[in-house]
């Protein structure tokens, strides 16, 4: 019936303070009314065995027949139960029974008290009588002589039985009075632990995670006033609930979508999230997680600077190199420590340098490079130069032979020269925006571009085979630079293709696409560098061990910014010893256009 312990106490207690002060007045009551009876019952007893002193005072000295028959006349006249016992304790009369079979007397509480103090009272069970009796006794004196005891004695029985009656109407009523109080009680206690009850099922739903459940009392007392309270409480904590959810949903969408691969580790070293970039980079999954970092990038670096980090509690940086699949990254990882629940955690963001490095590489082998390709025509013509300014050479023939050789050094260097020039400010916006792109023959700068190339292909004995077909095929691109984009693969092809070799140049329409095709005999490149020969500074190892081939790496690197600059395309295709072939697909212009 009482579930809850709040409602078992509060019943409890309510009973008891209703309860146990009924239950203590009712006994008092009744107790009180019966002392009060007795007394009054041993009151009268006691005048009554006064006056029956005085009359058996002559009884005790000389009993006759008419001190018996007054006795007998007053026992019957007043229901009292009249004995008269000697000095010694021996009945002399006895109105109720007889003396022969009484015993002696002296003993009894009420004799000893009546002789002690002049008057004694009892109440006991007469086992004469079988009732429990009243007892009375006074000392009778005869001339100032103690002669015996006069002790009337009268039956309790009405008075108890009165008693029993009280005592079985008060239980009555107490029994009444107990339910009744039970019943109201728990109605109480229900009524009051019933706004309890919904604002702990309310709180466990808010516990729970439901925020927005509030609590609505109408008590109009405290109970009222918490609830308000809690209620403003859920509210001020839905708010920052609601913040921190958006802050660190926002943190997460940052996390989740930056360019930076972000790791947690923990003081010991494990990786405890990563988000989205780095489970990308390092190929991290669930099995990775609480792991050390060997896992992932092959290495403990990672692990043992976070380490660091939370034993020294202070920023760390490290860079470091590896291989992730078939590409080599390098990354600069910053480590920072910081604090979660008496935890030490470190949080790891890694940039990824690794273009930044191979610019770099690029650019210092294109240093080593320029100055090699520099480095050997200054020689020649400072050599040549010296042996010019020397007396003895005289000959006219080795004079133009040395010249000669001058002459072509000078024109190599203006070459690479020359294509620097035109990197670095195709390289610049501004410039790229000057130039002016319109709708030209393709056939006819191809033509213009063959033209420059005769002399070169005229000193290899090489020829250069065409296949053009019989209509106007309009390209948008700027005319001077798209003759270039095929000067410089002529070029190329006419350096890397032997003596009275051919080289092919073809056009033809596929849909809405002009495709130019550039052909050659000659050594063809390896399968390995086929995807680097159109990155800049990017020279073969076998082009720097032909030194008769040359090369500067910036031709091929500048074909492909040209293709791009007029939204073309350019492909390679090449076998060793084999020949090398350049594909390059243009939109088709109309004439309308």
């Amino acid at each position: 019936m009482l579930k809850s312990s709040i409602s078992r106490r509060l019943t409890l207690y309510s009973l008891v303070l209703v309860i146990l002060p009924l239950l203590i007045c009712s006994i008092y009551i009744v107790n009180y009314f019966y002392q009060i009876n007795i007394t009054d019952r041993t009151t009268s007893l006691e005048n009554q065995a006064k006056t029956i002193a005085d009359i058996s005072q002559k009884y005790f000295t000389d009993p006759d027949d008419d001190g018996v028959a007054l006795l007998h006349s007053v026992s019957d006249d007043t229901g009292l139960r009249i004995t008269l016992i000697n000095s010694i304790g021996t009945v002399i009369y006895d109105s109720s029974y007889d003396i022969e079979s009484m015993d002696n007397h002296e003993d009894r509480t009420e004799i000893q008290d009546a002789l002690n103090t002049g008057l004694g009272s009892s109440i006991r069970f007469s086992q004469t009588l079988q009732k429990n009796l009243l007892y009375v006794a006074i000392p009778v004196y005869n001339k100032g002589v103690l002669v015996g005891v006069c002790r009337t004695a009268m039956s309790i029985a009405p008075l108890e039985k009165s008693y029993n009656d009280m005592k079985n109407n008060i239980l009555f009523i107490f029994l009444i009075v107990t339910i009744a109080a039970i019943s109201i009680g728990v109605f109480l206690t229900r009524r009051f632990i019933q706004p309890i009850k919904q604002m702990t099922n309310d709180a466990q739903k808010i516990i729970n995670g439901d925020l927005n459940t509030r609590l609505h009392i109408t008590t109009g007392d405290e109970l009222e006033f918490l609830a308000v309270t809690i209620n403003k409480l859920t509210s001020r904590l839905l708010r920052k609930i609601n913040d921190s959810q958006a802050k660190a949903h926002t943190l997460s969408l940052i996390l989740d979508n930056m360019d930076n691969a972000v790791i947690l580790l923990n003081e010991k070293g494990l990786i405890i999230q990563a988000n989205k970039q780095a489970q990308k980079t390092f190929a991290i999954t669930s099995d990775i997680i609480n792991t050390y970092s060997i896992n992932c990038i092959g290495s403990t670096i990672i692990s043992d600077t976070a380490k660091n980090c939370a034993r020294e509690n202070q920023n760390k940086k490290t860079t470091f190199r590896i291989r992730l699949g078939i590409t080599e990254k390098t990354f600069i990882a910053f480590f920072a420590p910081f604090a979660i629940e008496d935890r030490q955690n470190i949080v790891c963001v890694f940039h990824d340098i690794s273009l930044l490095q191979e610019i770099t590489d690029r650019q210092n082998s294109f240093v080593a490079n320029a100055a090699h390709e520099l480095s050997t025509p200054l020689t020649s013509i400072k050599g040549f130069s010296e042996t010019l300014l020397d007396e003895n050479s005289n000959s006219s023939e080795t004079t133009q032979h040395f010249l000669k050789i001058i002459y072509d050094e000078s024109c190599r260097m203006q070459y690479l020269v020359k294509n620097l020039l035109q990197l670095a400010k195709l390289n610049s916006h501004d410039y790229r925006k000057q130039i002016v792109t319109t709708n030209i023959d393709s056939l006819t700068a191809l033509a213009k571009a063959g033209k420059t190339m005769t002399p070169l292909l005229g000193k290899k004995q090489q020829h250069l085979n065409t296949d053009f077909p019989d209509k106007t095929i309009l390209i948008k691109a700027n005319p001077d630079l798209f003759a270039q984009i095929f000067i410089n693969l002529m070029e190329n092809a006419i350096k890397y293709t032997p003596i009275a070799g051919n080289i092919y140049l073809s056009c033809k329409i596929e849909k809405n696409t002009a495709v130019f095709t550039i052909k050659d005999t000659g050594i063809g490149i390896d399968k390995s560098e086929l995807p680097f020969i159109f990155d800049r500074f990017y020279r073969s190892d076998k082009s720097r061990v032909r030194q008769d081939i040359g090369g500067s790496g910036i031709g091929l690197s500048l074909v492909r910014f040209l293709v791009e600059l007029f939204d073309g395309k350019i492909f390679v295709a090449s076998e060793p010893r084999q020949g090398t072939t350049f594909t390059i697909k243009f939109p088709l212009q109309h004439a309308d256009n």
